[in-house]
């Protein structure tokens, strides 16, 4: 999208990226906000001592999405990753704005990055993100059945990997 443009957060949009994932997150068919994630998420500052915020901004600055990418090792926000990869986590879209190719322009963001450490990406989703998958899989990630997590009694998380 070319009226679109991604970067590293400001502390003065932590607030909506916050928000913003709350909201996108709230749209799925079943709670994914269960056990204190929706104060982890809504902790932007927090998260960002130890991830790269990003966020998707249109022609007047305004957050239109946002993404959490992870390469500190010793970050709490990578998990369930091997220690070559990288992470990608909480992709989220202003439901005002979906269908606009922001969350793709976000996940490509990701992969350059990866690219650039020269380290495979992974992500996990659920069941109810369909629409995310279909991405992940359009970019050429690769569904990875034995990387998936099971033991929550909400949902399964499903893994993907891409490899530069």
């Amino acid at each position: 999208m070319s009226d679109i443009a991604i970067r590293a957060a400001r502390v003065d949009e932590y607030e909506r990226v916050g928000r913003l994932t709350i909201d996108a997150y709230s749209t799925l068919e079943r709670d994914h906000l269960w056990g204190g994630y929706d104060a982890e998420i809504l902790d932007v500052a927090g998260r960002a001592e130890t991830t790269e915020i990003l966020v998707a901004v249109d022609a007047d600055d305004h957050v239109l999405g946002a993404c959490t990418f992870v390469s500190d090792r010793s970050s709490p926000w990578i998990e369930w990753s091997e220690p070559d990869e990288v992470q990608l986590r909480l992709l989220a879209v202003d439901t005002a704005v979906r269908a606009r190719g922001i969350g793709q322009a976000l996940v490509e963001e990701c992969m350059e990055r990866a690219r650039e450490l020269g380290r495979p990406l992974l992500l996990h989703t659920t069941p109810h993100m369909e629409p995310a998958q279909r991405l992940y899989e359009r970019l050429g990630f690769v569904r990875r059945t034995d990387r998936d997590v099971h033991g929550f009694p909400e949902f399964p998380f499903l893994a993907y990997r891409w490899k530069p």
